[in-house]
């Protein structure tokens, strides 16, 4: 009779230990949203707009399909900002900023997951603009951002 009663009182300790590793087991899907990506992207911009950038949306993507590319035409003097906010299914995003030549002005390629570039336009015309999100097994989003506020030359 004691042995039954010892081995009861040992099961439920049993069980409170393999209860976190269980839940531990359990794949949570990341949350995949073009809504989310834009939050995020928003979230970057706040110092930005506190700087006296005014931010515009600019562009959404996902990772399924190649980067996209896009024109930002400015006038020599102005400080841009290009920001790309992700949802939680994208790992990485590499940005790129270049001259009407294609040579290369900025990059992001750093691996923290969202991607931002700060510049001041050199001169009046033309700037290109890819954002290459890291290929995955599910859809993730992005959105990219850009703000722009007067330089300090013309």
């Amino acid at each position: 009779m004691k042995t039954l009663i010892r081995c009861l009182a040992v099961v439920p300790v049993f069980c409170w230990l393999a209860v976190p590793q269980a839940v531990a087991q359990l794949k949570i899907k990341p949350n995949s949203s073009p809504v989310a990506a834009r939050q995020d992207a928003r979230k970057i911009a706040v110092k930005f707009r506190e700087r006296g950038y005014r931010i515009t949306p600019l562009a959404n993507g996902d990772n399924k399909h190649s980067e996209v590319i896009f024109d930002l035409e400015l006038t020599r003097g102005v400080d841009c900002v290009i920001m790309v906010g992700i949802d939680e299914v994208i790992g990485d995003v590499d940005l790129y900023l270049k001259d009407e030549v294609g040579n290369m002005l900025q990059q992001d390629t750093r691996n923290i997951s969202r991607a931002c570039v700060e510049f001041s336009a050199s001169y009046n015309g033309v700037y290109t603009v890819i954002v290459d999100p890291a290929k995955g097994r599910l859809l993730g989003h992005f959105a990219v951002l850009v703000g722009v506020q007067p330089g300090g030359f013309n």
